[in-house]
């Protein structure tokens, strides 16, 4: 079976299980409502999952949509998939410290700001001019494109972009991406120049998702969701250009 049913009173997972948002895809949507269970305490770090076939059951999906979500998780280092074994909840992993640019408000006993975890897709020169073009002033071939996933909290998927200049941040244009998977971008700028943010620039706009947007956060291309563009600058000197992709949720976010 491939739709969702309403969860039922004895729904073990009804507790953790939030309305789909639109266009949301159904693996999107488990992996959201696996994630609320395990960080509402449902499933102990180290505690061992279902198997596939029983979670299934349990929350009516198709197996391989539970096969999806649970490699969507694994990606995220929220559990541990082991063949032969099962799937077990992660003994923790690294969240991005003092967000600056996606921040997310927790409703009230949450912290101030949302978790964010990333993962690493690709990192790339840029030829094409576009928005970071008219922030950064790059010479040809200078600019450095980094792609990631950021889980919000576990509850959605945000697609970013980071673009630098090489010529000013050559360590992390060259840093392996083992070594990017994981780390607070921000964090590696500033250890890598002696110059400080001193004012961030941001415009949010309502856009319909591009396919490659919409397949990093599980959504269906075409889809309504928010560009949030954050520029960021040392007194007159250009740092850091950010694209950050949102799909439709229920949270908000605090651009001031």
């Amino acid at each position: 079976m491939n739709a969702r049913l309403t969860p039922s009173t004895d729904d073990p997972l009804g507790p953790f299980t939030q309305p789909p948002a639109a266009g949301l895809a159904k693996y999107a949507q488990l992996r959201a409502t696996l994630a609320s269970a395990i960080r509402g305490g449902h499933w102990k770090p180290g505690s061992q999952l279902p198997a596939e076939r029983e979670l299934a059951r349990m929350t009516n999906y198709s197996l391989g949509t539970v096969q999806r979500a649970l490699r969507e998780l694994a990606d995220e280092g929220i559990v541990v998939r082991t063949h032969g074994s099962g799937t077990y909840v992660a003994e923790g992993r690294g969240a991005i410290d003092a967000p600056l640019h996606l921040r997310f408000l927790g409703r009230d006993g949450e912290p101030a700001f949302l978790p964010l975890y990333p993962k690493m897709l690709d990192r790339q020169r840029v030829k094409e001019p576009g928005p970071w073009s008219d922030w950064l002033h790059p010479a040809d071939g200078e600019v450095v494109r980094i792609s990631r996933r950021i889980s919000v909290n576990g509850e959605f998927d945000v697609f970013n972009r980071l673009y630098f200049s090489a010529q000013a941040f050559p360590g992390l244009a060259s840093a392996s991406l083992a070594a990017l998977d994981g780390a607070n971008l921000k964090q590696m700028l500033g250890s890598e120049s002696s110059m400080p943010v001193t004012e961030v620039s941001q415009c949010v706009t309502c856009v319909a998702l591009s396919a490659e947007a919409a397949a990093a956060v599980g959504v269906q291309t075409g889809s309504l969701g928010m560009l949030l563009e954050s520029g960021a600058m040392s007194g007159r000197e250009p740092l850091y250009f950010f694209e950050s992709f949102i799909p439709p949720n229920a949270r908000r976010l605090d651009v001031s």
